[in-house]
């Protein structure tokens, strides 16, 4: 592969991921990040299971 291309791709890539970094923190300062809790511990959890991994109380869908 040319070096030029290969330099350019890898330009880019890191200005897609300061893009990508600078819009994530854009909206975590503009609060539209919210992270989901447990009703039961008030603990941070994913929305991926039905119960929370910490004190297995059911999570809403």
């Amino acid at each position: 592969m040319n070096p030029l291309v290969r330099d350019a791709l890898e330009v880019l890539l890191v200005v897609a991921v300061g893009g990508i970094l600078w819009s994530a923190i854009g909206r975590m300062r503009r609060g539209e990040v919210e992270v989901m809790r447990c009703a039961s511990c008030q603990r941070a959890v994913s929305r991926a299971y039905d119960e929370c991994p910490h004190c297995g109380a059911p999570l809403p869908s």
